[in-house]
């Protein structure tokens, strides 16, 4: 070998060694060195490991969550229901009228949908029976009328046959037989006077009105409401038994509202209700709950709730479908916590009571009623104790990861 190559061999091996010394000796060092950096930091440990169930949260870390609280309270249980109804007219603030007499239909002097007033003419009949009417109590007061001669007559005749017994002018059987004629006389009277006022008050159900023509007799409008139907046409004829016209009032109506399963026990008389309408006026009707009934429809197995709902500008009308939300007030009083307080785990609900400052305690909770706005809590907190709302999620995963054994 050359001078030259063993020279630049000889300066590759010193190189390589002192390489070699280099790396080993680098990496025990850096790790002494992490060990001690290591061994120098203080272990953090959880805040929740002297109570599993408690969480300590300063006041940056519940800034940071954006904690809020709320207070378990003692109300009415209130069990909120929405259901599906229909409005339908007052069947009490509903009347069918037909005619008084049968006759022909003259004039016509409404249509369905105009309002009428009481007494308002809506048609007008030529009515024989009004003339048939008048002439029976012409009739009946003609012979009222021939009675009362009759009697005096008889009580006349009795006067005189008294007079004549006296005097020995007539047997006393003539007087007795006078006497007999005059009480025939009377009961006549009071069986003419009878016919007589049954024939007046035919006569004044079925007389026009005022300045109408005679034979003719009106159907008018017993109440204030609104036309539903006509069921008759100029000229028909029509009797006592055919319904001509329907006239409703619209300014107080039912809202039917359909009750399944659990939700008819809990509605009761009274409860408070609000519809709402798919109308531009006024879109929400309170009311309050009239009966529920008692049978179910065979073919929806629901009960009808009767509501009835002020409806002054009749913007409610027959056969709407609207939505109905009752408060069926459960008769009974709960402590309640806002719902948002509520967490769920797998061993079931529980929200985070506040003990102090910093200080919060997990509790499970046996719950009652549960609403979107709050729930009932049969066990698990107490009247008056704070619980944390907006936030909890934040606590049960502190909690959570502490019982899993991680640190801050």
């Amino acid at each position: 070998m050359s001078k030259p190559v063993k020279l630049f061999a000889a300066v590759s091996i010193v190189v390589a060694l002192a390489g070699a010394w280099w790396i080993v000796s680098g990496t025990i060092v850096g790790t002494q060195s992490d060990t001690q950096q290591a061994t120098s930091l203080p272990k953090r440990k959880s805040r929740t490991d002297a109570a599993p169930n408690t969480v300590h949260v300063d006041a940056h870390a519940r800034n940071q969550l954006g904690l809020a609280f709320g207070t378990a309270e003692v109300r009415e249980i209130v069990k909120p229901v929405s259901v599906p109804g229909i409005v339908s007219f007052d069947d009490r603030r509903v009347t069918h009228l037909k005619p008084r007499t049968k006759g022909r239909v003259l004039t016509l002097a409404v249509e369905p949908g105009d309002v009428v007033e009481p007494g308002a003419v809506l048609a007008t009949l030529d009515a024989s029976g009004v003339l048939d009417a008048h002439n029976g109590l012409e009739g009946a007061r003609a012979s009222l009328g021939e009675a009362k001669a009759t009697r005096d007559a008889a009580l006349i005749a009795v006067t005189r046959a008294k007079a004549l017994l006296k005097i020995g002018g007539i047997a006393k059987a003539e007087l007795e037989r006078r006497q007999v004629e005059a009480a025939k006389a009377e009961a006549a009277i009071q069986s003419a006077q009878a016919q007589a006022d049954l024939y007046s008050a035919q006569y004044d159900r079925l007389a026009p009105a005022r300045g109408a023509a005679p034979g003719t007799s009106e159907i008018v409008a017993p109440i204030k409401g609104v036309v539903i139907s006509e069921n008759i046409t100029l000229g028909e004829v029509i009797d006592t038994t055919q319904d001509a016209f329907t006239v409703a009032d619209p300014s107080k109506v039912l809202v039917l509202a359909s009750l399944f399963g659990f939700d008819i026990d809990a509605v009761k008389k009274g409860d408070k209700a609000v519809i709402h309408a798919p109308v531009g006026t006024q879109a929400d009707f309170g009311a309050r709950v009239l009966s529920v009934n008692a049978a179910l429809d065979p073919m929806t197995n629901a009960a009808a709730a009767r509501i009835q709902v002020e409806n002054p500008r009749h913007a409610l009308r027959a056969n709407m479908y609207v939505a109905v939300d009752i408060e069926a007030n459960l008769g009974r009083h709960g402590v309640t916590i806002p719902a948002a307080a509520v967490q769920q785990t797998e061993q079931g609900p529980i929200a985070f009571v506040r003990t102090s400052e910093d200080t919060f305690v997990k509790r499970a909770l046996t719950l009652g009623l549960q609403r979107t706005d709050w729930v009932e809590v049969v066990k698990g907190v107490s009247s008056g104790e704070r619980v944390a709302t907006e936030g909890s999620f934040g606590l049960k995963a502190m909690l959570l990861r502490s019982l899993l054994g991680s640190t801050d």
